[in-house]
């Protein structure tokens, strides 16, 4: 019982005394000390941008195709971007997958209502008859606003040593510097 009364000696004024030692909001020091992706320096890892898009590949016998890419981290600068992205194309019952990595130049920043960019990385295609399986992928593209958080989205992809095109159109989520 002794040990009951004394734990309610120490909890009930500490109870009474908590809301008055309330949390302070934390306020970073001016000039900061690491990358944030306002600075723009150095390698933020963070989720900038996710976007899915569907068209065509014009290559050979012309092929539907859908695809994914999720911009997940800043490099030396906001505007430039690594993406992976995962496409599938068929052209009826054979389905191939693309895997690619690709490191964007966006030519403005977030906020503006259009954003052109260009792109080179590796891809990797499966079940690909007669062809080289990984290869350099080339990106072009440009964002025009649509909503407040998202864009409209062309996009050209050059595959397999500029062997295979590709013209999607999609949406992308805006950037958290939107408007």
């Amino acid at each position: 019982m002794q040990a009951v009364i004394r734990l309610l000696l120490v909890a009930v004024p500490l109870a009474c005394a908590a809301p008055r030692i309330d949390a302070q909001e934390f306020q970073p020091p001016a000039g900061g000390g690491g990358a944030s992706p306002a600075g723009g320096s150095g390698f933020v890892v963070d989720l900038f941008s996710f976007s899915t898009r569907a068209g065509i590949d014009v290559s050979r016998p012309a092929q539907w195709v859908v695809g994914s890419s999720v911009d997940i981290a800043e490099m030396w600068s906001p505007r430039v971007r690594l993406r992976p992205s995962f496409e599938v194309s068929s052209t009826g019952s054979a389905v191939q997958l693309h895997w690619a990595g690709e490191v964007l130049y966006r030519f403005q920043p977030d906020d503006a209502p259009a954003i052109p960019y260009i792109g080179i990385g590796v891809g990797h295609m499966s079940r690909c008859g007669g062809c080289t399986t990984i290869w350099p992928t080339v990106t072009m593209g440009f964002e025009l606003r649509f909503r407040p958080s998202f864009n409209w989205l062309i996009e050209y992809h050059a595959l397999d040593r500029l062997g295979r095109h590709r013209f999607l159109v999609g949406l992308a989520t805006r950037g958290a510097g939107g408007p």
